[in-house]
């Protein structure tokens, strides 16, 4: 059974491993991910199954503009087809509704079709594409979805 809670400092090294897999030399530093973890709070989780972690997903809110973001989502490649995405994206779009967060943004890269049909099947819609959104010459969709917040104060 596949179980989400909140990251531990002590899963840090697994959820680095994941990201070397799921994103190889655009992957984030060791020292990045710690940095995220001290930031992201609430919004830092892992997929766990057998005690161990098969998926990760972070996120953070800028009370600023009330935008929650979802800054990475890695599986382990062995566990890709068994919904644990899935499962990570709900319960981060349910941490955000239950604040006053009235967005939901991301950027994924247009190539990974499996990660926006993930997305769009929790109602992310592409709002523009960038074409060097990190500075590199890399394109990424700049996709959002509006909150319930949002939909009952409109």
């Amino acid at each position: 059974m596949i179980s989400i809670r909140s990251a531990q400092l002590e899963d840090l090294e697994s959820i680095h491993k994941i990201e070397i897999l799921c994103f190889q030399e655009g992957s984030y530093a060791l020292f990045v991910i710690r940095q995220l973890f001290d930031i992201s709070q609430d919004y830092f989780l892992v997929a766990q199954r057998d005690q161990k972690i098969i998926g990760y997903v972070i996120g953070n809110h800028k009370k600023e503009n009330d935008q929650g973001w979802v800054l990475s989502l890695g599986v382990h490649p062995a566990a890709r087809g068994q919904q644990v995405g899935a499962k990570l994206i709900k319960k981060l779009v349910e941490l955000f509704e239950n604040t006053q967060t009235s967005e939901i943004c991301l950027t994924v890269h247009p190539d990974n079709a499996n990660a926006i049909q993930l997305y769009k099947n929790f109602g992310f819609e592409v709002a523009t594409t960038y074409h060097n959104y990190y500075l590199d010459n890399e394109p990424r969709l700049f996709m959002t979805k509006p909150t319930l917040n949002a939909r009952i104060n409109s």
